[in-house]
């Protein structure tokens, strides 16, 4: 009974269904209109039109080998090299976080420095919770003594990288 009543409404599903005419599918794009008496004799409207970036005849008219010549002199005499140059310091007398993760090659997670006491710590200074990101919180542990010193209980692991900070992005973004 229950395999009946899918198979009807399968059945009146599909019959529900409305076909596309042809003159609507190629008016929209373009395409030339066509008749069903075109489409089986496989006349040109029947046959797909392609632009003209498409066409290698259009394009192999269009382009030479003398305007690909100049088009490559053109972009050459706006090229631009750039010389490499050291990181800028930054103003101030904050911490550079990327500096620090270049200059570290511990993973996360393995304890360097001893901790004592970080539980404590968290629950009278608020933790990671009143920095707006990681990288803040990062930098703000680095001011304050960090690594070796955790005043605020922001690296209760003693890896030297607080509030879940990862310097992996950093040291990976060198190497590329």
């Amino acid at each position: 009974m229950k395999y009946g009543v899918i198979i009807a409404l399968a059945l009146l599903a599909s019959a529900c269904q409305h076909a596309v005419p042809t003159e609507v599918i190629g008016a929209g794009n373009g395409m030339a209109k066509e008749t069903a008496a075109d489409a089986a004799a496989g006349s040109p409207a029947a046959v797909s039109q392609i632009s003209n970036e498409q066409d290698f005849e259009v394009v192999a008219t269009a382009q030479t080998v003398e305007s690909d010549a100049e088009r490559i002199a053109a972009n050459r005499a706006k090229y631009i090299v750039m010389e490499v140059q050291a990181l800028p310091q930054r103003p101030g007398r904050r911490p550079n976080v990327v500096a620090y993760a270049l200059r570290t090659n511990n993973p996360i997670g393995v304890q360097l420095y001893s901790r004592f006491g970080t539980g404590l710590k968290v629950i009278s200074s608020g933790g990671c919770d009143r920095y707006r990101s990681k990288d803040e919180a990062q930098q703000d542990f680095l001011a304050r003594g960090g690594p070796q010193r955790d005043a605020y209980g922001l690296d209760p692991d003693g890896d030297g990288f607080a509030c879940g900070w990862d310097p992996r992005p950093f040291r990976l973004a060198v190497g590329n």
